[in-house]
């Protein structure tokens, strides 16, 4: 795929392989098998790819949280541990701190990062807390608020650590369709304002169409099948010219991946 040479990558991955020693006979021992893959500053990754084939598995990688074969490359420096320059957003309700309010849940990785000024902290959390429109739940505990809204904590968490990319492994998958459409709205309103770099898992083809500006479908092999730019301007509906071709065209490439 062509890139214009302004641009660097952010993220480089060069022969990735990734094997599980431990696994069964019947089971392939490779997750992934010699990927390669470059992404620019600003691009919306969708990754599609059938249960199995190493999707979130890739994006630990990236992450920071599993050994891999090959080289990983953030902003030109190699990946060997987990960092705040790669934040992930998981879909499980429960990676807030439940002892600890939204504002609290948003300041504590910043602390920990050694900011220690409370006016600094305060203004943080309220600025991103103030993007996903939660702000005045700012005090509320993760019990009180709905899997949609801790969800929106958890990503003004990430972002409020400024991170060269967001890392989302099915974030929506378990919320309702109206909450899951609201989300994805607000996820597409906060990437073009602060042109996030995001890699984003998803099973949901009209999600990654609705989302990305690049999408990707990973073969059961564990490499790249397709990586196709996503031309159709947004916001996304299925009565957008060229919507129905490209999901025809990945709901194929799924079946045969």
């Amino acid at each position: 795929m062509e890139q214009s040479n302004k641009n660097k990558p952010v993220l480089e991955v060069k022969n990735l392989t990734k094997r599980y020693d431990d696994r069964r006979e019947d089971q392939r021992e490779e997750v992934i098998s010699n990927l390669n893959f470059t992404m620019y500053p600003g691009e919306f990754v969708c990754i599609l790819g059938p249960s199995g084939c190493g999707k979130s598995t890739f994006l630990r990688c990236i992450g920071g949280f599993e050994n891999f074969q090959g080289d990983i490359l953030v902003n030109g420096s190699p990946v060997t541990k987990a960092g705040t320059d790669r934040i992930m957003v998981f879909q499980d309700f429960n990676q807030l701190l439940p002892w600890k309010t939204a504002e609290k849940n948003v300041q504590y990785p910043l602390k920990i990062q050694g900011i220690k000024d409370k006016e600094k902290l305060q203004k943080i959390s309220d600025e991103y807390l103030e993007k996903v429109d939660l702000l005045a739940y700012k005090n509320f505990y993760p019990h009180q608020l709905s899997g949609g809204m801790k969800q929106r904590v958890a990503i003004a968490r990430a972002l409020a650590l400024n991170p060269q990319i967001v890392l989302m492994d099915e974030p929506f998958a378990s919320l309702d369709a109206m909450s899951r459409n609201r989300l994805q709205a607000e996820l597409l309103q906060i990437h073009n304002k602060e042109n996030l770099s995001v890699v984003f898992i998803t099973h949901n083809i009209q999600e990654a169409i609705c989302l990305g500006t690049r999408i990707l479908v990973i073969s059961r092999t564990g490499d790249i099948k397709m990586d196709v730019q996503n031309t159709i301007p947004k916001p996304v509906t299925p009565a957008s010219e060229n919507y129905g071709k490209m999901w025809d065209m990945f709901h194929s490439a799924l079946y045969e991946a």
